[in-house]
C-alpha cells in the first residue's frame, strides 16, 4: 500500500469523484485509480463498495451539518433561515456528489449518518423556537422548509432556472414567504 493512505484521504478522494464524476462513479476501482493504488488495497479501510459508500455519506452529511450550523451563527428569525437555505443550495452546487451520497446513503444507515442528520434537523427546529410555532406544528414547518430548499436546490442542479432574476434572490423570498406563512398561521 502506498504511503500516506489514510481513511480520512479515502473518503476525501470518494468525495473529489463523486463531486467531479457523478455518485455512480464512487467505485472501488476508480477510487484506488485515483489513489494510485491497487484495488485491494482500499480493504484495509473500507470493507467494500457499500460500506466506502456509507462512510462517504457519514463524510457528506457532517460537512453539510456543520456548513449549515456556521452559517446560522449570529442570525434569528427569517434571516437565519435565509442564511441557512443559501448555504444548502451552495453546498448541493458545490458537492452535488457529497449531496446526493447524502440522499442514497444505503439502509441501516450508520449511527454516525444518523445523528448528523439530526443534528441538521435539531437545527431547523432551534431556529423555528423564536417564531413562535406551535410545538405540534414544528415537524410539519421543518418538513416544508427542508423541502423547498432541497427542491430549489435540485431544480438549479438540474438547469431548471432559466429566468435572469437572482437565484438566490427568488431563494430568500420563498423562505420569507413560508415563514410569513407559518407565523401567521400560529393559534
Amino acid at each position: 500500500m502506498r504511503a500516506g493512505i489514510k481513511p480520512e484521504t479515502v473518503i476525501a478522494a470518494s468525495a473529489d469523484i463523486a463531486d467531479r464524476d457523478g455518485w455512480d462513479q464512487v467505485t472501488l476501482a476508480n477510487v484506488a485509480g485515483y489513489l494510485g493504488i491497487r484495488t485491494p488495497s482500499l480493504y484495509n479501510h473500507v470493507e467494500g463498495l457499500p460500506d466506502l459508500r456509507q462512510k462517504l455519506a457519514v463524510h457528506a452529511v457532517a460537512q453539510l451539518n456543520e456548513r449549515l450550523h456556521d452559517a446560522a451563527i449570529g442570525y434569528s428569525g427569517k434571516q437565519a433561515f435565509i442564511e441557512v437555505g443559501r448555504c444548502y443550495v451552495l453546498f448541493v452546487r458545490e458537492h452535488p456528489g457529497l449531496y446526493e451520497a447524502i440522499n442514497r446513503v444505503a439502509s441501516p444507515k450508520p449511527e454516525a449518518f444518523e445523528q448528523a442528520s439530526d443534528a441538521v434537523l435539531h437545527l431547523f427546529f432551534r431556529l423555528l423556537r423564536p417564531l413562535g410555532i406551535h410545538e405540534e406544528d414544528t415537524v410539519h414547518a421543518v418538513r416544508g422548509l427542508r423541502s423547498m430548499v432541497h427542491g430549489f436546490a435540485s431544480l438549479e442542479s438540474m438547469g431548471g432556472f432559466q429566468m435572469k432574476e437572482d437565484l438566490m434572490e427568488s431563494l430568500a423570498k420563498a423562505i420569507t414567504y413560508y415563514i410569513d406563512g407559518i407565523s401567521s398561521g400560529r393559534k
